[in-house]
Order: structure tokens, then C-alpha cells, then sequence
């Protein structure tokens, strides 16, 4: 397993420095892996912006990885046959332009707009089905596309506050089985399965050959540490147990306020020191932690 960290621990850092200075930063807190949003040289297809990225990451030897969201309104999942259109076409080019940069996986609500928005009305079982059917639909346009650039689109499972469509790992198995490509897979993230799954390493085990990429926080959207609210050994141990080799991304908020603070609904701060050294000193002490958690064995425990 590589372990890596996500842009959103940096704030709005990320916006102020870059794409670059954030994987720089990233490399000195001990990651393999930087997940970011795609830039606009690859949703744009700018061939030699994008070979120039890639000679930097290939430099700094870090692998980049994806997450993903749509504009306002376009929903592959949605009733308008138009608005989904947009949302497949905008996703299958930044899959051709992740490919160009060498990378491999992208992630996210990839099947829907985040948050939904249950302010406008009740949503009953028939409309949550009608949706999914959609959002199968749709993925399944995009899968040639994921197959020819040897892409893995990575649908994220989370909590009932967030989304509806899927919520547990079983839900998000059906709908990969239903697309039918080996290149659709799921996003596990122990934030959200603490609040939806009856057990974290068992689920693990029934996703055996399901799961593409992995996210870990504490409960409070932390970077992972000794508690006992999660238990990181047994979440490590299954995930070797059966066989999962990629990303586990340290995916951790810190700082109320702005854009990011109020989607993630981060009413505190949750750290005295959120400078950029007091960040870059969590992300290596939550790197640090889940490599050795996840490094141990099942004596340990």
C-alpha cells in the first residue's frame, strides 16, 4: 500500500500556493501519494502543460491521484438527459487528461452533484432508484473511455447526510456490478463508514476485488490517531488480508470557514496551530501513524 494525503488537509493553502507547492509539501510530510482536483491544464488537454506536471511529479517521485466534482447542476444521476450528458463528457476529459499525466485513478461523488440537497423535497425509494439507474446509465458511457486510458473511476461511498444513492459498500457493489466494468470500483472512507457499516474490517472483507482507493480520518475528520474510536490495526490487517495494494489517502479537515469549511461543515477549528508548518506537522504525524497501523500484524492486536 501507498499512503498518501489529500489536498483538502491543506486548506486554503492549496488555493494560495498550488498544485506544485502542495505536492512538494506533500513529499516532505512522508507521502507516496498526492490527491488533488485536476488542474485546468488537464481538463483543458494542454499536451505540453501537462508533460511539464508530470516531469515535476515524476522529479519529486510522488503519484498523483484524483478526486472529482462536477459544476453546479450537472449530475450524472439527475432527470435531465442534457445536464447528465455534460456530466459524462466532463468527466471522460479528465480521465484523457489524468491519462497524459500518468495517472491512474480519480474518485469522488463521480455519480452524482455533492451535496445533495434535500431542502426541495422528501426523496421516497422510487426516486432513489430512478437515480441510480441513471447513474449507472451514465458510467457506463464513461467506462471506454476509463478502459482505454487504463483509468479507475472510484465511486466514494458516504454517509446518509451527504448522499443517498449509496451509502454502504454493499449499495456501491451492486451498482459496479451493474456498469460492468473492471475499471468502475469504489472509494471506502472509515469517516463514513464509522457512521453507515456495522463493522469497518469486515466490510473491508466482503469488498474483497471492490475497492480502488481508500480514505482515512478520525470520526472528526482528523488525521488518524491513538484512539479506540477506529480500529486501525484490524482496518490495516484486512485490507492486506485481502490483497488491496493501492492508495490509503490521509483525508483530513482542519480549519473553519470559507468554501471548504462550510461543505465539510467544519464549524471549529480543530487544531491551535493551522499555519503551514503546524499543517505539514499533522500530515506527517497522520502519515507516520497509519504506516505503522497499517504496517503491523495481526499479533498486535
Amino acid at each position: 500500500m501507498k499512503i498518501g494525503i489529500h489536498f483538502g488537509h491543506w486548506g486554503s493553502f492549496y488555493d494560495q500556493l498550488g498544485a506544485r507547492a502542495c505536492l512538494k509539501l506533500a513529499k516532505e510530510a512522508g507521502a507516496d501519494v498526492f490527491e488533488f482536483f485536476p488542474t485546468e491544464e488537464i481538463f483543458s488537454l494542454e499536451k505540453e502543460k501537462i508533460k511539464d506536471l508530470r516531469k515535476y511529479i515524476e522529479d519529486l517521485d510522488i503519484t498523483p491521484t484524483f478526486t472529482f466534482g462536477y459544476p453546479a447542476g450537472w449530475d450524472m444521476s439527475g432527470d435531465d438527459e442534457t445536464l447528465r450528458d455534460k456530466a459524462i463528457e466532463h468527466l471522460k476529459r479528465a480521465i484523457e487528461g489524468m491519462s497524459l499525466l500518468g495517472a491512474a485513478d480519480i474518485g469522488g461523488i463521480v455519480y452524482s452533484n455533492w451535496p445533495a440537497d434535500y431542502s426541495h423535497h422528501i426523496i421516497e425509494p422510487d426516486e432513489k432508484k430512478r437515480r441510480i439507474e441513471n447513474c449507472i446509465n451514465s458510467l457506463r458511457k464513461v467506462m471506454k473511455t476509463a478502459e482505454d486510458n487504463q483509468v479507475t473511476v472510484n465511486l466514494e461511498i458516504v454517509n446518509r447526510f451527504e448522499h443517498f444513492l449509496m451509502n454502504t459498500a454493499a449499495e456501491g457493489i451492486e451498482v459496479c456490478k451493474a456498469v460492468g466494468s473492471p475499471n468502475c470500483k469504489l472509494l471506502l472512507d472509515c469517516f463514513h463508514m464509522n457512521i453507515e457499516e456495522d463493522d469497518i474490517p469486515e466490510t473491508i472483507r466482503r469488498s474483497k476485488g471492490y475497492i480502488g482507493h481508500f480514505h482515512v480520518s478520525e470520526p472528526n475528520r482528523k488525521v488518524p490517531y491513538h484512539t479506540s474510536r477506529i480500529p486501525w490495526k484490524k482496518v490495516g490487517a484486512a485490507l492486506r488480508e485481502i490483497g488491496y495494494d493501492k492508495s490509503v489517502i490521509v483525508e483530513s479537515f482542519y480549519k473553519t470557514g470559507g468554501e471548504q469549511g462550510h461543505n465539510m461543515r467544519m464549524w471549529r477549528d480543530l487544531a491551535e496551530d493551522l499555519s503551514l508548518e503546524g499543517r505539514l506537522a499533522l500530515a506527517t504525524q497522520g502519515i507516520g501513524y497509519i504506516r505503522d497501523q497499517f504496517g503491523g500484524t495481526e499479533d498486535d492486536f
